[in-house]
């Protein structure tokens, strides 16, 4: 592990186990409820294809330094956790997951970054009925300020729902409490289409519960992604029974661009 400054989240980091086809380093970043360890799969499958990886804890989150109230983590902390990640790794490609969909878009009206995979970004700059309803219980913690999460039950229904079912109970024991001060900003941090710049791909499933597909086909059309839906697959589809095909042409992806 490498801690880049007081505050910065924990980077870990896989060597190649082939002679790099890709100079450029790839930085994977958790959403909400997760962190580093949702990555291990893909980290060891790009490993193999000649990439050094690296995936972030995000400060509160996981494995990184402890902050004294996770509720009030806001946006701008993990934009300064995923800037200062870029800057230390030279700008790799950045793979993201849910939420941190949003921080990379944000990051993009003002750096060049080299390329973003999001894979089920949540809605930016556009509601989605099917997420908020998933989300409602959640609300009261968010205006508050205070940590949530996804009850057992919604989560293993609408996050985790593809997931055999031990893996999902082995998920959800692993996950922690996201930032309401966060969360509730979110909600009115926009993302300007102009401002961004260089190759995009937005990655969907066609089953997923929390932000369904169609949303993510309008985002790729608002902010000029290429775009992928997979069948058979949901919200958490980097460890779903049939990632490896995921990964593999999201690999190929990043080496194209």
């Amino acid at each position: 592990m490498v801690r880049a400054t007081e505050r910065f989240g924990e980077l870990t980091g896989l060597e190649t186990t082939s002679p790099a086809s890709q100079p450029r380093p790839i930085l994977f970043v958790h959403g909400w409820w997760g962190g580093a360890w949702v990555w291990d799969r893909f980290m060891e499958r790009f490993a193999a294809r000649g990439h050094a990886c690296f995936a972030i804890d995000l400060r509160g989150q996981h494995a990184s330094k402890p902050v004294p109230d996770r509720g009030k983590i806001t946006f701008a902390d993990h934009l300064e956790d995923v800037r200062t990640a870029l800057a230390v790794l030279e700008n790799p490609v950045l793979v993201t997951h849910s939420f941190s969909g949003h921080l990379a878009l944000k990051l993009g009206e003002t750096l060049a970054l080299a390329a973003v995979v999001h894979l089920v970004p949540p809605p930016v700059s556009m509601i989605s009925l099917q997420t908020l309803a998933v989300m409602l219980p959640c609300f009261p913690r968010m205006l508050l300020g205070k940590p949530f999460i996804l009850s057992k039950r919604r989560m293993l229904a609408a996050d985790l729902d593809h997931l055999p079912p031990d893996e999902a109970e082995a998920a959800f024991a692993k996950m922690g409490t996201a930032p309401g001060t966060q969360a509730r900003q979110s909600l009115t941090i926009g993302v300007s289409a102009k401002k961004l710049s260089g190759p995009r791909l937005i990655v969907s499933g066609t089953d997923d519960r929390l932000v369904p597909a169609k949303v993510h086909r309008k985002m790729a059309t608002k902010f000029g992604a290429d775009y992928r839906e997979y069948p058979n697959h949901a919200h958490y589809l980097m460890r779903e029974p049939g990632w490896e095909t995921i990964a593999d042409e999201t690999a190929a992806w990043i080496e194209q661009h």
